[in-house]
This record gives structure tokens, sequence and C-alpha cells, in this order.
């Protein structure tokens, strides 16, 4: 557009145009354009490590290790599952990395033979 043309133009329009193309070509210059149009199309990029518990969840079942939101609970409360986790506040936080290597030591080989114990029937029961 040309000086001759934002002359003879509404005042208000023609400094909403010189005002728009200044901001389009400073943010083009800056690559902030491209930044902004991938933040519009919703697409969320988490590349931190952290995650909270539905995170968590959500991570674990990915990886194919899908438990339910209970279980993961409980585990946190027993010292004995040694799921890995931090509390801040009130709030559990996982670490991606630390929650994918314990998911894979939980996993027992499909040739793994175990010793089962017979039922101890010396037990008297039953109705009386």
């Amino acid at each position: 557009m040309n000086l001759q043309e934002l002359m003879t133009m509404p005042f208000m329009e023609a400094l909403a145009l010189i005002v728009k193309g200044a901001v389009d070509e400073y943010l083009d210059r800056n690559g902030l354009l491209s930044a902004i149009a991938e933040a519009a199309k919703g697409e969320k990029k988490n590349d931190s490590n952290s995650l909270d518990s539905e995170g968590a969840l959500a991570f674990l079942k990915e990886n194919g290790y899908p438990m339910k939101k209970g279980q993961l609970y409980k585990m946190t409360s027993d010292p004995e599952s040694g799921i890995p986790f931090y509390k801040f506040g009130n709030k559990l936080h996982f670490k991606k990395d630390e929650l994918l290597v314990w998911a894979e030591s939980k996993l027992v080989s499909g040739n793994a033979v175990g010793y089962l114990s017979p039922a101890d029937t010396s037990k008297k029961g039953g109705r009386r």
C-alpha cells in the first residue's frame, strides 16, 4: 500500500493498517510469529521432566504400565513399594526418568519359575 492510499483512508483505519504491518513484521523478523501460530494450534509441549499425579498416570499408561489412581496413591504411602515421588506441599510430583526406571524394575520375566507351596490342610474348619 502506498502513501497516497493511506492519506485517502479514514485515520483510524490507516493507523490500524500501519500498526498491524509493523507488528507482523516485528514478530516475523524475531521468529515469534511461528511460535504464536504453533501455540494457537493448542499444541502443548511439556518438555519438563516433572509430572503431577495425573501426568504420572498418563505417562505410565503411555509406556505400557497402566495403573489406577488409587493404586498410585497407595504405593506412595507404602515405603516398601519403592515408587520414586516428591511432595510439594500436599501435591505429589514424579520425575519421568525415575518413574520409568522404577516401572521397568517391577517387570517380571515371563519365563520366571516360582515355587508354589501347597495349602495347609491340617487346620480344622468348616461348619459345626
